[in-house]
Order: C-alpha cells, then structure tokens, then sequence
C-alpha cells in the first residue's frame, strides 16, 4: 500500500482532499488528526494553446509537519519514502530515520530556505530538483555547475528536470539526457509530481537509472494529454507501450563528464 502523512481536519475541504486520497487508492490511516488544518488550495488556470498552467493557491489555516509528529514506527516495513520541499521540519525527521535504516528515498524539492533544502539533500537518496530549484540551491545557471555544487552535499543519484527539454542525470561516466517524449498537451498540471512518483515506482521495481527516467518521462508525459493531474493513471503496461511507439525516433546519449 501507499502511505500518505499529513494533517486532517474536519472541514469540507478536508473531507475533499481525504476523499481524493482514498479514490487513489492511498491508505490514510497515518493521517494525523487536527482540527485547525485545512488542506492547500489551487486553482489552476490552462492555456488552451500549450497547456501551460498558472496556479493560483492558498495556504490558509495549513499546518505543517513538525519534527514531534513523526513516528519511528511509520517506518516499519516501509519500502521507500517520498517527500517534498513543504513540511521541511517533519520530513528531515522523515528523511534521518529512513538513511538510518537504510531506506531509499526519493525527493521532490523545489523552493525553501535554503540551508534546509540543503540539509534535505544531504539525507535523500534520490534527489529530483526542477532546473530553477537547482539553479537557487547551487546558486548558478549553468547546469554543470549545478552538479558540481549538488555533488558536494549529497551523495544521491541527483537529477535536474525542465519540462519539455527533459530531464539530466549526474552518472560517473557523465551527464545522462533523457528527451522529453512527444506528447500532445492539454494540461502540465501535475506533470511533475508524476515524474517522480514513477520514478518511485520504476525504483522500486528494480529497473536502472536510464530506465526509471525513461519510465518517468513517459508517464509524465501522458499525464500531460489529459485535463487534471489525477484525470488518468496509465497502466505499466500502457507506459511502456508508450514507450515502444516513440522508440524508433527517441535515443538519448551521455555527455562528457562534468568534473
């Protein structure tokens, strides 16, 4: 099963997002109760031209993890931990008691205060940063440095991502470039973080680096064709018969090494 840990209220909002939750089939039983939490909320506007999205949210009443709310416990036969860069104090905690167990992580982060973001990266195993998080954290624009830099905090598999130019992967014969997949768009949203929960998944399942950002990619991509981030969930079958149809045309290769 898939785990979600977070606050619940008993708001409409709340009984929204729980309802949401259960509809993906994630088991919510970890759910911490607290009556002052609403959920953040989004709105999101599409371009009907290139499906690019501006989002337009609220944080109003959301309360954040704490390094006290997290259980040891929760961790118990727990195969991998995914986090993201929002409740930074509970998921360090998170973060330290999977590297003391040995189990693999993979991060979703993306803007914060630096110094935790650094921390964070310091801790996960897999770390997947858009172009623009890497840029802020290495404090340059040119993606080689960006590795430089992130090499000299974090011993995980690094990898940057930017949309439809694809995604980069610090390897040590060099940077591996996984294309981004043609695709039609109707809406990016939720396009990222579907990158990395198949990336999870792809990890999970034992296939190597190219593969799981290739399998990444994919499903991101198809994502991507319909209207809502939760619209469609393909099949594993259905990535990789997406996969299979672009094959011919879509070859990635491996740059000289950036040290």
């Amino acid at each position: 099963p898939t785990f979600f840990v977070g606050y619940c209220g008993e708001s409409t909002l709340n009984k929204i997002a729980l309802s949401e939750l259960e509809r993906c089939n994630v088991d919510t039983s970890l759910m911490i109760a607290n009556e002052n939490h609403d959920p953040a909320v989004a709105l999101v506007e599409v371009n009907p031209i290139n499906g690019e999205r501006t989002v337009f949210y609220s944080l109003n009443n959301y309360q954040a993890l704490e390094k006290e709310d997290i259980q040891p416990s929760w961790l118990d036969d727990i195969k991998l931990v995914l986090v993201d860069g929002y409740d930074i104090d509970g998921n360090i905690e998170l973060l330290t008691l999977a590297k003391a167990r040995n189990i693999p992580t993979v991060l979703d982060i993306e803007t914060g205060e630096r110094d935790k973001l650094m921390t964070m990266l310091a801790l996960g195993s897999h770390c997947i940063l858009p172009l623009e998080g890497a840029q802020f954290i290495a404090q340059t624009d040119n993606i080689n440095e960006c590795f430089d830099f992130l090499s000299t905090i974090s011993s995980a598999q690094i990898i940057i991502t930017d949309g439809a130019n694809g995604s980069w992967a610090d390897t040590p014969t060099g940077i591996f470039h996984q294309k981004a997949f043609e695709t039609t768009v109707i809406d990016t949203t939720g396009c990222g973080d579907a990158f990395h929960g198949a990336y999870a998944y792809a990890l999970m399942t034992g296939r190597d680096l190219p593969q799981r950002m290739q399998f990444a990619s994919a499903y991101a991509s198809i994502i991507a064709q319909y209207l809502g981030g939760r619209t469609f969930h393909p099949s594993e079958q259905q990535v990789n018969d997406f996969i299979h149809s672009q094959r011919v045309n879509h070859t990635n290769k491996v740059n000289g090494s950036n040290n």
